[in-house]
């Protein structure tokens, strides 16, 4: 079991994000955008080599996503509405992605074994995304995949406005974002 973080979209200021292990060094690199059709979010290692693709098949608000591990499809991905407490199926993979997509915490199941949970991070330098990743084989489908849910619950979100910072004792407050 490994620990990683990944910084929350919404700090961002360019679509480029490092991804770090339990001792904070630089050990993936995630890169690109959604939105539109043929957008396409990557995971590299830091040699430079691609070793997760989501590309976006179709747009709309309803868009369809396949993922790709080393150039090949191993699964697809649709988003629903409704994300205050929603499910997201892997197709071919059988993962199942529950909790919220908003405050980023959620897991992900294949059949009864939990293979990622994901929940907030504060850090001196911003807010992470930390990532508990049951078999390390699979850390860069599992930040790909945490990437692009974190872009689409922040886009999805009838909150949009909002961002979810952790208060004292791990409850988390609403406060207002800059970017309206």
């Amino acid at each position: 079991m490994s620990t990683f973080y990944l910084r929350q979209r919404h700090q961002l200021d360019n679509g480029v994000n490092m991804v770090f292990d339990d001792a904070f060094h630089a050990v993936y690199l995630v890169a690109g955008r959604s939105g539109k059709k043929h957008d396409e979010i990557s995971v590299y290692d830091m040699s430079g080599n691609v070793l997760v693709r989501i590309e976006q098949t179709s747009f709309g608000i309803l868009p369809r996503f396949n993922l790709r591990y080393h150039g090949q499809v191993i699964g697809s991905i649709s988003l629903t509405f409704g994300h205050l407490g929603d499910f997201v199926f892997i197709r071919k993979l059988n993962w199942l992605i529950s909790g919220n997509f908003i405050a980023n915490r959620y897991i992900i199941t294949h059949n009864t074994k939990k293979l990622l949970s994901v929940k907030p991070s504060h850090q001196p330098d911003g807010i992470y995304n930390k990532l508990n990743v049951t078999y390390d084989t699979q850390a860069s489908l599992h930040i790909a995949i945490v990437a692009l849910l974190d872009i689409w619950g922040i886009r999805s979100s009838l909150l949009r406005h909002f961002k979810w910072l952790p208060g004292q004792k791990g409850i988390y407050n609403i406060t207002m974002s800059r970017k309206c």
